[in-house]
């Protein structure tokens, strides 16, 4: 439930009654992963997926029934047949549903954490309550990973709006004010106007952030890039022809960038998709981002054997 937390946070401050499905095991092959979660209000509003449609419906049905004075109840739905619901996939799963007012008051404050975007956790036992042995599930949600992007052009507009639809928290970068502008960025979660490469220096980097540079300025850009791949950012990326690229190198040479950290940098950024629209060029930068943040190969899934999901 931690991965929908603020709409819960929204519903309940609406003063409205809230049961929550969360799946707790998969057996096999299945669409989600173990955490995520379905919720269903008083008025009928329906917010988040256990199995990306095989099995919402009956689901919904079994929320409505909690929030009617039903206990909490535990369910697994496999293949099933015409005449019940079941994973197309082949897989097994087991979800829990249960009434959201169940939660006491520290296991609430985990929930404002995830809401707010900050690391959280939570054990629940078999009725949806939080418990301190024995859980039937153990909830987990971190805080988003960063997206930094550096020069506020076009690409940079399209590359905001899709990290942010797919989870990151995005912060652009940029020293010409007219262009850096949350009005053009409605989704970024900070707009900063500034030299890019003190600022990076100065940021703490985790393994599972990116940064993408995107300006068309070598000679503002190197700073950037230089303190992208010293800072430890998991991801640094830089946008350019393979002639900018040759370039870079040399200004990256000359700023003493050693031949390890060079290696480091996915330049020209990202796959080969085919695209050159600025929608299209940052679906291929963020594909290669979650390539890299996730250890994939990037190939077709057809091309590929073995689970889908890790």
């Amino acid at each position: 439930m931690l991965e929908i937390a603020a709409t819960l946070r929204a519903w309940t401050a609406e003063g409205r009654r809230v049961a929550v499905a969360t799946l707790i095991g998969v057996h096999g092959s299945a669409p989600r992963t173990v955490g995520a979660a379905l919720a269903v209000d008083d008025t009928g509003r329906v917010a988040g997926s256990i199995s990306g449609g095989c099995v919402e419906s009956a689901l919904v049905a079994e929320c409505e029934e909690v929030l009617a004075g039903g206990p909490a109840r535990r369910r697994r739905y496999g293949v099933g047949d015409w005449l019940e619901p079941g994973l197309m996939c082949g897989g097994e799963i087991e979800v829990l549903v249960s009434d959201l007012a169940g939660l006491d008051a520290p296991a609430w404050h985990q929930v404002e954490r995830a809401a707010a975007g900050l690391d959280a956790s939570l054990d629940l036992d078999a009725e949806g309550r939080a418990c301190a042995a024995d859980p039937v599930v153990s909830l987990v949600h971190r805080r988003p990973r960063d997206l930094v992007v550096v020069g506020a052009v076009e690409f940079a507009v399209a590359l905001c709006a899709l990290g942010a639809r797919a989870g990151f928290a995005v912060t652009v970068v940029d020293h010409r004010a007219t262009f850096a502008t949350k009005d053009r960025f409605p989704d970024a979660t900070a707009v900063v106007v500034g030299a890019s490469g003190p600022w990076l220096a100065a940021r703490r980097w985790r393994p599972e952030d990116a940064v993408c540079v995107l300006g068309h300025d070598l000679e503002r850009d190197t700073p950037a890039v230089v303190a992208a791949l010293r800072g430890g950012a998991g991801f640094v990326g830089a946008m350019g022809s393979r002639a900018t690229h040759e370039r870079r190198l040399a200004a990256l040479r000359d700023a003493g960038v050693t031949a390890g950290e060079v290696a480091r940098l996915r330049s020209p950024i990202g796959l080969d998709l085919g695209g050159s629209t600025p929608e299209h060029t940052a679906i291929a930068i963020l594909a290669e981002v979650l390539a890299v943040q996730h250890d994939a190969s990037a190939r077709p899934l057809s091309a590929t054997s073995g689970p889908l999901h890790r």
